[in-house]
């Protein structure tokens, strides 16, 4: 074979190229069938575990009475969804905890994230609940969809989806600020610390141009705040 041949060349890597192709379908087939997993993250007290509780809930879609605790370990319960099982894993949010949220988000194996938000408390919580979003989205380097459920809209101190995006992103942008500023490391080199984005404090949810975000209002008590399209959004 005359590899000096232009045709002889061209044909080759054409070949290459082929099986290169071929080879990351298939890789990118392999990841997606090990991924099963539909993680809820959030505060403590976010209600998580009360949403967690009516997905796995047979007999009634919406709960009248619904018991909620504060947990250390993971609830999990598996769907059958599409002939595929699913499983839904309900995260404690403690803060001693999040190393292993960390490894858990860089299993591979997550399909979509629920980050439940306590709409009700929200006003107390901003920096903590943007600082924790800020953790789960940096290390979803898979960038599976995130929703962000304002749950708890029943309540009267509740603010409203506008509020809460319109906080998160100003919080975001302060952390994005603080983290562009920590240039130095501990060592004396030079060391930028992982930013979610290079915009600073004019970050805006149209950054996140890889990652899909959205926002849902929800209820506990009431069919009519979006606890459904929480259920749609994890069998999607």
């Amino acid at each position: 074979m005359d590899f000096t041949d232009p045709t002889t060349l061209g044909v080759l890597v054409a070949a290459v190229v082929g099986l290169i192709t071929i080879l990351l379908i298939v890789i990118k087939s392999l990841r997606s069938s090990n991924k099963n997993r539909v993680l809820f993250v959030g505060l403590m007290d976010s209600g998580k575990t009360t949403i967690f509780t009516q997905l796995s809930q047979k007999e009634a879609e919406y709960p009248t009475t619904t018991r909620t605790f504060t947990s250390m370990v993971e609830n999990k319960i598996t769907l059958r969804i599409k002939d595929k099982e699913r499983e839904i894993i309900d995260y404690p949010g403690n803060d001693r905890l999040r190393q292993k949220l960390i490894d858990l988000i860089h299993s591979r194996s997550l399909l979509r994230i629920v980050f439940v938000v306590d709409s009700a408390a929200f006003s107390k919580n901003a920096r903590d609940v943007a600082e924790l979003f800020y953790l789960v989205a940096l290390e979803n380097t898979d960038k599976v969809p995130i929703l962000i459920a304002c749950h708890k809209q029943d309540l009267s101190l509740a603010k409203t989806e506008k509020v809460i995006r319109n906080s998160l992103e100003k919080e975001i942008g302060f952390i994005n600020k603080s983290r562009a500023a920590a240039l130095i490391g501990t060592d004396g080199s030079d060391e930028k610390r992982a930013t979610l984005t290079d915009t600073g404090i004019d970050f805006s949810w149209e950054d996140l141009k890889k990652q899909e975000v959205s926002f849902v209002t929800t209820s506990s008590y009431s069919a009519d705040f979006g606890v459904h399209e929480i259920a749609s959004f994890v069998r999607a």
